[in-house]
């Protein structure tokens, strides 16, 4: 057999027809296109090693940082280079807080030149308000440092009185160049702004303030008082040490980047180091993808060319009638999918270049470390389109080998006679499919029950979890074969069912049960798309039930609430002050405006360094905790004595504000009446609360609260008012009520209401507010954090989306391939329609019966099939081990309604909609 004559006529007679060879090239070059542009998309946000060493040390040889203490021990690794390890037993692994740290810039090597950059906030006087703006101290705007700073416009400053800014901050501040601005914090002072400039990993319109050394005090924060700080970075311009250098400065804590060292690294990698980049997540998950995105084109490009060989029987019979071998039909047919393979593969690639430089330069915004620079990646684009190649190829396999099993007499007098069923192939279905449907349906639900063997033991590194993951994926690939072998048998019971439909919906499933060749890949792409997005939604709707079913509400939601618990020098737990709690109550007011904010009384229950008062509500409920929820095992119950305040008081709009809702009379006339309200009804027994007492507690007390016997005991009368959903308000009461029984609460939790939430300028704002009437009080509280009650927020609709978007483009495609070949591959049906008179929209009921038949059996079977593996993992015969929450089983079922039904339901009016209605003259054959 000779290859070559066969490869050309098989490039002829793939280009003969270009209807057929345009939509087997679209079939190819679509996903190829979109394969290409993600590849050049995803290489450019990855940085080459000069480009990172481009912002990281700008033009400069090494930069230095402190990680950690001045002892020896510690080892970086060369190229990651804040990658460190400390060996085992040495004086950095049994360092203490205590242990000194090293004075950076004396670590500098003797004679180099010494460029030292700290980070640190300050609050600038707004035209309305403080603002808090991020502010690098230090010789940034050097040319040195040119490629992690750039210099926009004006000049550096030459005195300590200047300063440059970025042009976002100058817009926020109301100011130009050559304007002042008036620092109020960390020192009150004057600056000249005299350019502007940014940090080249910022965003454009990020905010920044860029002074020079020593311009800020050193007992605030400069780079003066950070000299042996993590904060403070010592770039040196032109002095790199040698890797020898930089072990002797890791003995110090000192870690350095030297660039000949990053370009040209020891063989001295620390474990672990050598951690790969983003891409690799990247490219595997685009190689998963694409080998499912090869099956769909498979299946596609496989039908269209059975109906091309079926098109060609007599081109292929003549071929066989001059001396053809078996062997010389197949190549001519797989050298047509190698044409058309190569020809859909390069367009594909070429245009998902274009695209993918287009995109980057859409979506570069300036920032060089998410879009470091274009790469196209040459490799991974000649693989892209080796597979758009093989896929054509193998989609051509199928058809080459029906092409040799044809009647050749026949065939040469144009006879277009069904083939003839094959016996053997139907007694190999009838043997595989119940094989294949049980066979996955056991290995699905075993291993997922062996998930579940694993999930409880309390070692799980192992690869026996490779294993039975495996078999979870498998096991519904199984099916999905079985189901798909199956589906002559199928489409024969709807040819049976649709016959009481009327005259097209008989001729569509009629048509499709006897054409399997183009009906059963559309059929077969349709449920795998429609499987994954099933599998995808399910495991979504379950995950989020089980974050629901976790999630413990502190307030209603919409609410916001601020502890302002003081902390001492030493950084323990101070208690509540009222005057420092009034102070942020008035802090918080001004830079929300005209919110009201709400001061509460809580009781302490976090110790500090010297002896504390701790009270705390008792809980009457024996119980075993082996999991927890949101009720009678919450971690709001079990985090008594942790520092959470279990016991507040206010007034009746305070209580109205936390629960969310106006308070019941019984509730209104206990407190009225001095009684107390139980949201718990753990904490409340016998009519009455009781508040036990701990004296001389410290943070250095390891016996729980529950083991001690309380010093001393108040019994209060209460009532109970569950929430549903509980809130984290154990016990509330009128300020009254606590001083009456002694019970020692003092204001120290604001609440405010803000359903809107709040935004991140927002919350800067706050942090301004603070640092500008703060005073003294900021070196006991850091500042006001509110925390605001949103509730178990869903963040899956977005995935859920692009799950529904990405089955409904392929059942769309898929349907559109189905409908062009039957209309095709049926010319002589519409001719013999056309012949007895019937009229063209006949052809459009066909069409769209055709479309309803396979994708609403496709998409209703996926969907059900995607229910298996998540019904698998989520298996459960007991309660687990201690502490662990499975994932329950929870369907969404509405949006996989839509999926399976309301999915067909879209694709077939749009069938209806877009099929041809105009009528073909018949045209007469010999048979």
């Amino acid at each position: 057999m000779r290859i070559g004559p066969a490869l050309r006529l098989g490039r002829r007679l793939a280009f003969a027809k270009m209807g057929r060879a345009a939509l087997i090239v679209s079939l190819i070059g679509i996903p190829t296109t979109g394969f290409a542009a993600a590849a050049v998309v995803v290489q450019s946000t990855q940085a080459t090693t000069e480009e990172s060493l481009r912002y990281d040390l700008g033009h400069a040889a090494a930069q230095m940082r402190l990680v950690g203490p001045d002892v020896a021990g510690l080892r970086q690794d060369p190229v990651q280079w804040q990658y460190t390890d400390s060996a085992p037993h040495s004086p950095a692994a049994d360092a203490t807080e205590d242990t000194p740290w090293a004075d950076l810039l004396d670590q500098v090597p003797d004679g180099a030149e010494a460029i030292p950059v700290s980070t640190t906030q300050v609050v600038v006087a707004g035209p309305g308000a403080p603002v808090a703006v991020p502010t690098v101290e230090g010789a940034t705007w050097s040319p040195v440092l040119d490629g992690h700073w750039h210099v926009l416009s004006g000049s550096a400053p030459t005195s300590d009185d200047q300063l440059m800014a970025t042009p976002a901050t100058l817009e926020r501040l109301r100011v130009a160049v050559g304007d002042t601005v008036t620092v109020t914090d960390p020192v009150r002072k004057r600056f000249t702004v005299t350019g502007t400039m940014r940090d080249a990993a910022e965003d454009p319109d990020g905010e920044g303030l860029f002074v020079p050394s020593g311009s800020l005090p050193a007992s605030d924060g400069g780079a003066s008082s950070s000299r042996g700080s993590a904060d403070l970075t010592v770039f040196l311009p032109t002095d790199a040490p040698t890797w020898s250098e930089i072990r002797a400065l890791n003995a110090h804590g000192v870690v350095v980047q030297s660039r000949p060292v990053v370009l040209d690294p020891p063989d001295d990698r620390l474990s672990g180091g050598g951690i790969g980049n983003a891409a690799t997540a990247y490219y595997g998950a685009l190689a998963l993808l694409g080998v499912f995105a090869a099956f769909e084109v498979a299946l596609l490009a496989g039908a269209a060319f059975l109906v091309g060989t079926r098109a060609d029987t007599r081109t292929h019979a003549i071929v066989t009638s001059l001396g053809g071998e078996r062997g010389f039909v197949r190549a001519v047919v797989a050298g047509s999918g190698l044409a058309l393979g190569l020809v859909g593969a390069v367009l594909g690639t070429a245009l998902g270049t274009g695209i993918g430089v287009l995109a980057f330069r859409l979506l570069d915004d300036g920032s060089v470390t998410r879009w470091p620079g274009l790469h196209v990646p040459v490799l991974v684009l000649v693989t892209v389109a080796a597979v758009g190649v093989v896929a054509g190829l193998v989609s051509s396999l199928v058809a080459a080998r029906a092409a040799t099993r044809i009647d050749v007499l026949a065939a040469l007098r144009g006879s277009l006679r069904p083939a003839a069923p094959r016996p053997r192939t139907e007694r190999r279905r009838r043997a595989w499919v119940p094989v294949l449907v049980v066979t996955g349906t056991v290995m699905t639900l075993a291993c997922g029950a062996g998930v579940l063997l694993l999930n409880d033991r309390p070692v799980q590194q192992d690869r026996w979890a490779w294993v039975v993951g495996v078999g979870v994926a498998l096991g519904p690939c199984l099916v999905q074969l079985g189901v798909a072998l199956a589906s002559p048998w199928i489409l024969a019971a709807v040819a049976r069912a649709a016959s009481r439909l009327g005259l097209a919906a008989r001729i569509a499933a009629r048509d499709a049960r006897r054409n399997p060749v183009r009906t059963v890949p559309v059929l077969a792409s349709v449920m795998s798309v429609v499987f994954v997005a099933s599998v995808v939604i399910t495991w979504s709707a379950s995950e989020h039930a089980r974050y629901v079913r976790q999630y413990e509400y502190a307030t209603a939601v919409g609410v916001a609430t601020v502890d302002v618990g003081a902390s001492d020098a030493e950084g323990y737990p101070a208690g509540y002050d009222a005057t420092l709690t009034a102070k942020a109550a008035r802090v918080v007011a001004g830079a929300l405006g005209s919110a009201d904010v709400h001061v509460l009384a809580v009781n302490r229950e976090s110790a500090g360094e010297d002896p504390t008062t701790v009270t705390v509500p008792h809980d009457f409920a024996r119980r075993e905790c082996p999991t927890t929820n949101t009720t009678t095992c919450a971690s709001f119950l079990q985090s008594v004595g942790s520092g959470t305040p279990h016991v507040t008081a206010g007034t009746l709009d305070d209580y109205a504000l936390l629960t969310g809702h106006r308070p019941s009379a019984a509730v209104r006339q206990a407190l009225e009446d001095g009684r107390a309200v139980s949201l718990w009804p753990e904490y409340v027994h016998d009519g009455v609360v009781r508040i036990d007492t701990w004296r001389d507690r410290t943070a250095d007390d390891v016996e729980p609260l529950e083991r001690r016997r309380p010093d001393a005991t108040t019994t209060i009368p209460a009532i109970a008012d569950v929430q549903t959903p509980r809130i984290q308000v154990g016990v509330f009461m009128t300020r009254e009520t606590a001083a009456a029984h002694g019970v020692p609460l003092v204001d120290g939790v604001l609440a405010v209401d803000l359903p809107e939430g709040l935004s991140t300028r927002g919350y800067d704002d706050l942090y301004a507010a603070w640092q500008a009437g703060g005073g003294a009080d900021r070196e006991r509280w850091g500042g006001p954090t509110p925390m605001i009650e949103l509730g178990p927020v869903d963040d899956q609709a977005t995935v859920q989306a692009l799950v529904l978007a990405l089955a409904a483009a392929v059942t769309i495609g898929a349907t559109a391939v189905a409908v062009g070949l039957a209309r095709s591959d049926g010319r002589r049906d519409d001719e013999v329609l056309d012949a007895v008179g019937a009229a063209p929209v006949v052809r459009r009921r066909v069409s769209a019966w055709q479309a309803a038949i396979l994708t609403t059996i496709g998409a209703v079977v996926g969907t059900l099939l995607g229910l298996l593996p998540i019904r698998a993992v989520t298996l459960r015969f007991g309660d687990g081990p201690l502490g662990a929450t499975h994932m329950p089983f929870v369907p969404d079922w509405p949006l996989l309604a839509l999926l399976a039904l309301g999915l067909p339901l879209v694709v077939t009016v749009g069938t209806w909609l877009t099929a041809g209605r105009g009528s073909r003259p018949a045209v007469r054959r010999a048979h």
